[in-house]
């Protein structure tokens, strides 16, 4: 299998559920190959990109928050000294 074909052509696409293994979707606990050995789950399981995005989107509002808190206590010091 190329990468093509496992991953997808262009970087940017929703990963698409037919893509992830069956085995991915399964507990670690019953991931065990036929020698006995257990496996570790697939990144993309572990890791997943909408954990990723939450993520992205509360540091921007804290940061925004923060910014926006700054602006609003100068304005209100500099009205307060008028």
């Amino acid at each position: 299998m190329s990468r093509v074909e496992k991953f997808g052509g262009a970087r940017g696409r929703e990963v698409r559920q037919s893509t992830i293994p069956k085995e991915a979707s399964e507990p670690a606990a019953q991931m065990e190959q036929d020698n006995g050995e257990e496996t570790l789950p697939p990144r993309r399981v572990k890791h997943s990109t909408q954990l990723n995005r939450l993520t992205k989107w509360y540091y921007n509002f804290l940061f925004i928050a923060f910014v926006s808190l700054v602006a609003a206590l100068f304005w209100y010091g500099k009205k307060l000294a008028s």
